[in-house]
């Protein structure tokens, strides 16, 4: 153990400096810290009494600089004024955090007092944010132990990304190993700041934008980190803004962003986005302290964040308790939003008859009713799902309980392999999986990253939602909800499997320690709220008049054409003595029931005839040659080929299923008699798939399981090379999905049969 007198026994040499700048040769350290954290001592404890005492340039705070010879090298140390943050609020702040910025030191030795650590993480967040390399001390170790408090420096290490040595820097113990690692953080030996706080996906999209418009300007880019100008200017930080007006080329264009971006938060959370900042940074300090920190005695805390926590984060009861908000959600969602959708689904096919009544027969009018207004408008059909699907999760984010979600799954997902930060991009991957792959940077360990980003389009998202909604309220119209909420389970149980299966073959090694954000809890805001599940639903709406909208019209041309002008003949010769014979016979009749009751049989003859020619146009369209082609691959599914097609088209994007769906029933069901008898509105699709022979409970759940789980959509595809760089990855996620729900909806489908359920 190392004498109790500063100094005493070390194995470096002191060196008494005046200079003011160091030469390349001189490893610079700045030494950093809360007031009263002991910073001063551990300077002491370093330079001993070879120190130069002056004022930074320009104020009159104190510098103080020393220089000692370690292992062959000149360290140079500056004792920063101590500070609790880096904002512009006083001229110690400023001096600390612009002595960062100009002088640019090799290393930033951050002291922290042990028995308060949550307060001194603050800063330490801060200094993270600038992007320099850091060194934690967790000063004061002995008085910590002294009340109770246990810290697992390593785990802490892990957790942040930087360094930590635990000292007591009044009695000179752990400078040794504090040197030793500071010299190795600042020769690269040692990872140093690998990793920045993410600030959730609302915050995070903004300080992009800042970020984006803060490149056009190179010059001031390389002078100052932009991802800390970004954050001080969501913070409104006064200094930030002055360096911006001074120094940046486009400096309206970057301030009037950073405003509208502040702007947003504030509407979004209903707080300043300073606050908001502060609050995320707070929350993130908290989550990490519960993984590191253990006392003897529990802190007798009576806040309601507290309360609830006890509650929510329980270990016997957490779990149950998320899987049990979930159900609920699920189960009024459908409650209400069926009535809804079924009102929706009717005025589309009002429109539809309205249409049809107006256009004269032909392909404009087939494209326009089949594959524009049964297609667009069978998405459009579950838009009220979609909405209280977005404001149950939205409702959950806001108040801060998605955060407690992740932090209950941590322990389960670790039994599967996965991080527990995993959770994000999963849970963000029910809304859409393209955000939710791209969440994913959050992960530092590149393995979990990659296994993560692998499982993620697994959930069921808003595109799948309508599809897998419609064929629960077809086939399952009494328990559609408890369906539905089990679907979405199945989802988390196979990316789940799948992730223990690749990360005891592909992805081996164990998963990285996990802290997540603690925001404390509050009462959200309706517009913050409203905002949120609308920007989501719109998105919803935008894609159905968009690419489905195209999607829909391409899939109509390929199940429309070629018409066979023989078959068109042929099934008008039969109507043509169908005619004949009715007309012939009804000439004979005089009793006018007896000619009523001819008239629909006729009608009904003729309605058969139609349709078969509509099933024969169908099935020898591209489209339909296609669907046979491949039908046997998917008749131990028990999908036909309508199906396969339907799927097909879903690569493109999963809401195109119910647009091809809608288009295959279009396309081959007669409307004749309806047309004749001048009141018909056209049935639902659901209603038009519950009364196929052909489809029933088995085969649908079948099909749910296959759309669950099969190829993602080609925008996730896209962004998954985009953040792992090579196609293998993309193309490794299409072909396992594709295997993994070809198999499970055999298996649902064939035990199905065995139990005897539909057909």
């Amino acid at each position: 153990m190392m004498s109790a007198r500063p100094g005493a026994r070390m194995k470096w040499r002191h060196r008494r400096s005046r200079i003011k700048h160091a030469p390349d040769d001189i490893i610079r350290i700045a030494i950093a810290g809360n007031p009263n954290a002991g910073k001063t001592s551990i300077f002491n404890a370093l330079t001993g009494q070879s120190q130069h005492v002056g004022n930074y340039p320009g104020v009159t705070v104190e510098q103080k600089i020393g220089r000692i010879d370690y292992d062959g090298y000149t360290l140079e140390f500056v004792d920063l004024p101590g500070t609790y943050s880096l904002s512009a609020f006083s001229i110690e702040e400023m001096v600390a955090r612009d002595f960062v910025l100009r002088e640019k030191p090799d290393v930033i030795i951050d002291v922290l007092d042990s028995t308060n650590l949550e307060r001194n993480l603050y800063l330490c967040l801060q200094f993270q944010e600038l992007g320099m390399p850091i060194v934690g001390v967790l000063n004061m170790s002995d008085e910590a132990r002294r009340n109770g408090i246990s810290i697992d420096e390593k785990q802490l290490g892990i957790i942040l990304g930087i360094p930590f040595v635990k000292t007591i820097g009044s009695r000179g113990i752990g400078m040794q190993e504090l040197l030793g690692k500071t010299l190795a953080v600042a020769q690269g030996r040692i990872p140093s700041n690998v990793r920045h706080l993410n600030y959730g996906v609302e915050l995070e999209t903004q300080h992009n934008r800042i970020i984006q418009s803060l490149q056009s300007d190179p010059t001031f880019v390389d002078n100052f980190p932009p991802h800390w100008i970004a954050i001080k200017l969501l913070e409104n930080d006064s200094d930030a803004v002055t360096k911006i007006q001074k120094q940046h080329v486009s400096s309206e264009s970057v301030l009037a962003t950073a405003h509208d971006s502040r702007e947003w938060i504030r509407k979004h959370f209903g707080e300043d986005s300073e606050i908001v900042v502060g609050e995320q940074r707070y929350a993130y300090i908290h989550g990490a302290c519960r993984e590191v920190v253990q006392t003897e005695e529990s802190p007798n805390r009576s806040d309601y964040t507290e309360m609830i926590d006890r509650i929510v984060l329980n270990k016997y009861c957490g779990l149950g308790i998320f899987v049990g908000i979930m159900f609920m959600i699920y189960q009024l969602t459908f409650k209400l939003g069926r009535p809804l959708s079924d009102y929706i689904d009717h005025l589309f096919g009002w429109i539809q008859t309205v249409v049809q009544s107006i256009l004269p027969n032909g392909i404009i009018k087939d494209l326009i009713v089949e594959g524009i207004i049964g297609g667009v408008g069978g998405v459009l059909v579950f838009f009220p799902i979609v909405v209280l699907l977005f404001l149950g999760l939205s409702f959950l984010e806001d108040t801060g309980y998605l955060a407690r979600a992740a932090f209950v799954m941590d322990k389960f997902m670790h039994l599967f392999g996965l991080h527990g930060r995993s959770f994000i991009p999963m849970m963000v991957s029910t809304g859409c999986a393209v955000p939710g792959v791209m969440s994913a940077r959050t992960l530092v360990n590149p393995k979990d990253r990659v296994l993560t980003i692998m499982i993620a389009p697994l959930m069921m998202c808003s595109a799948k939602t309508p599809v897998i909604a419609m064929l629960t309220a077809a086939f399952f119209p009494k328990y559609a909800g408890t369906v539905f909420w089990s679907i979405w389970i199945i989802g988390w149980l196979v990316s789940l499997l799948i992730a223990k299966l690749f990360r005891n073959t592909i992805y081996k090694g164990e998963a990285s320690p996990f802290v997540m954000e603690l925001p404390p809890y509050r009462m959200p805001t309706l517009r913050g709220i409203f905002t949120h599940m609308w920007e989501k639903s719109w998105s919803y709406v935008k894609k159905a008049g968009t690419f489905i909208l195209a999607a829909s019209i391409i899939i109509w041309f390929i199940l429309y054409f070629p018409r066979s002008q023989e078959t068109v003949q042929s099934y008008q010769n039969k109507m043509g003595v169908l005619t004949t014979a009715y007309t012939e016979h009804l000439a004979t009749l005089t009793s006018e029931n007896e000619r009523q009751l001819v008239t629909e049989q006729y009608l009904q003859q003729v309605s058969i005839i139609q349709n078969q020619l509509a099933r024969d146009e169908l099935e020898h369209s591209v489209g339909g040659r296609l669907g046979r082609f491949i039908e046997p691959m998917f008749k131990p599914c028990g999908f036909d080929w309508r199906l396969d097609i339907a799927l097909m088209a879903g690569f493109a994007a999963k809401e195109v299923i119910i647009s091809t769906m809608g288009i295959v029933y279009g396309i081959g069901e007669s409307d004749l008699e309806a047309d004749i008898a001048g009141e018909h509105i056209a049935s639902p699709l659901k209603q038009k798939l519950s009364n196929d022979p052909h489809y029933h409970p088995g085969n649908m759940l079948a099909l749910m399981i296959f759309v669950l789980i099969y190829v993602p959509c080609l925008a996730t595809l896209a962004v998954v090379k985009k953040e792992l760089g090579k196609w293998r990855y993309p193309l490794f996620l299409a072909g396992y999905t594709l295997f993994f729900a070809w198999l499970l909806a055999v298996i649902v489908f064939q035990g199905t049969r065995l139990l005897g359920i539909g057909g």
